[in-house]
């Protein structure tokens, strides 16, 4: 990979988490419970704590803007939920592996945070590369990430909360489903 595309790269995915220790935890949202939320652009299906905010966006990298979208809720106990997906053109992605997009989101997200690896598992599911990591930022903060690969579309699905994990995280992370497509 040339330095050039490794800067685009993590440039990308540096924007894609701008906003995650900014936003915070959303207060709450959880009045209804745990319920299922679809999206159709987004083609997945998740179960968030409350209803999400929904944002989109246009995420700009040397080669141009990338189309991006996030759905965030929180649970009402200081815990966010997360899912962001983004679009990176065809021709940034003939110039790399599956392997290296996953580790330059790995190393933006690292940066952003300005924390620790605590874990990382890669995780291959027929066409989709899955990466989990676990991270602790600067501010003790607890970022659970998978990054999902489907062709060109990169999904983020975080929960971010102080210490100690929480339960409602596996709930998250398990409900996930690409429409159309099983992960499982």
């Amino acid at each position: 990979m040339t330095p050039t595309l490794l800067r685009t790269l993590l440039a990308g995915a540096l924007l894609v988490l701008a906003g995650l220790q900014a936003a915070g935890p959303l207060q709450a949202q959880s009045a209804a419970g745990w319920q299922r939320f679809e999206s159709a652009e987004g083609r997945f299906k998740v179960d968030f704590p409350g209803k999400p905010v929904i944002k989109r966006g246009r995420l700009r990298i040397e080669t141009g803007d990338i189309p991006s979208a996030w759905h965030t809720a929180g649970d009402g106990a200081e815990a966010t939920y997360d899912v962001r997906y983004s679009d990176y053109p065809g021709t940034v992605m003939a110039k790399l592996t599956p392997a290296m997009l996953l580790e330059a989101a790995r190393d933006g997200l690292l940066a952003q945070s300005r924390g620790q690896l605590v874990s990382e598992k890669s995780v291959g599911m027929g066409k989709v590369a899955v990466r989990d990591l676990e991270i602790v930022g600067a501010d003790g903060m607890r970022y659970r990430f998978r990054l999902l690969l489907v062709d060109n579309r990169l999904y983020q699905l975080t929960a971010m909360a102080q210490p100690p994990a929480r339960p409602d995280e596996e709930r998250f992370f398990r409900s996930f489903q690409l429409t159309g497509m099983a992960l499982r």
